[in-house]
């Protein structure tokens, strides 16, 4: 069987998947490389981020040893599209060609996943979402507010992206903040419907940033007024795990606090979509993107399994 036209094949997709488990008429993920980058502040090059993760994603190991299966046999198959062209579109431009890149592809059943370079490309994937589900609740795990209205003068800034979702009208939960302006704390302090976990609150400033999830992920959930999407800004990690970045910050979530979260958010209000963002490669210095592959598929798997367990009425533990 032929790959369908503006599909990638067992060489280039995510993972690396043979057929049939790579083509869109029976997978249950789609992954949407959309690599946007305009406004990157500091380090570039992370439109060549999402190329990154897909090549890095074929070293991924397919069993995940904490759920006892292969996840992509679980979603029947993960589909990547070839990625968006963007013809030299930015800004207000750029968002909207990534929205309808991904607006098509939202359906019951499908998760969707979109790799964006810089944190705006999220924007056009998070609005495609909001159109299926009106009660959606934005989820950011980030190092960085993105709160501010406008950035060296342009409000499609990745550092106002966040700033758009709440003009959308769409609840925000930030988790992980570290890196924050004074505009952007006004705008949280008066704003009922940010809910921000900072860094210094969450985690044990004595290191090292693991094992006290069970102290803050269940009011992480308890904020979340709807299903979730995740926009996953790579610099909420902490640089120790993910050093590759366009605006790295030390501090952040670890591993396993990681996983527990999503975890959480997953058996939870459920997670409906997500993007990843802000890798920006390191030539020759392959960890990063193998480590930000690798917890994709782990997300992946905790969604799929989640879905699961409600479909079939047994309740799991968080």
């Amino acid at each position: 069987m032929t790959i369908p036209e503006g599909w990638l094949g067992p060489d280039q997709n995510f993972l690396g998947l043979d057929e049939p488990w790579c083509r869109p008429d029976r997978a249950g993920v789609y992954v949407l490389p959309a690599p946007y980058e305009h406004t990157s502040s500091y380090v570039q090059g992370s439109d060549r981020g999402p190329s990154a993760i897909l090549e890095a994603s074929h070293q991924v190991e397919l069993y995940d040893e904490t759920l006892r299966s292969e996840p992509y046999r679980d979603w029947n198959g993960v589909a990547t599209a070839a990625p968006l062209q963007l013809g030299g579109k930015v800004d207000r431009e750029a968002v909207e060609a990534i929205e309808d890149f991904v607006r098509p592809h939202v359906k019951p059943g499908r998760f969707l996943l979109t790799l964006t370079g810089e944190h705006t490309g999220a924007l056009g994937a998070i609005r495609a979402h909001a159109r299926r589900w009106p009660d959606l609740c934005v989820v950011q795990v980030d190092a960085h507010g993105d709160l501010r209205q406008a950035y060296q003068g342009n409000p499609f800034s990745h550092a106002s992206v966040m700033a758009r979702v709440v003009e959308d009208g769409l609840p925000l939960v930030q988790v992980g903040i570290r890196s924050i302006s004074p505009e952007e704390v006004e705008l949280i302090h008066k704003t009922k419907t940010i809910s921000t976990f900072f860094a210094s609150q969450i985690l044990d400033p004595s290191g090292p940033y693991e094992g006290r999830a069970a102290t803050w992920v269940p009011e992480v959930v308890k904020v979340c007024t709807g299903p979730v999407y995740l926009t996953f800004d790579c610099d909420g990690l902490d640089a120790s795990l993910v050093p590759a970045l366009g605006t790295p910050e030390p501090g952040g979530l670890g591993w396993y606090d990681t996983l527990a979260l999503v975890t959480a958010l997953a058996n939870g209000p459920g997670i409906v979509g997500m993007d990843v963002s802000e890798i920006a490669p390191i030539e020759g210095f392959v960890a990063p993107q193998f480590a930000v592959a690798r917890l994709i598929y782990r997300i992946l798997g905790r969604v799929g399994a989640a879905r699961s367990h409600k479909a079939s009425g047994v309740k799991r533990q968080a």
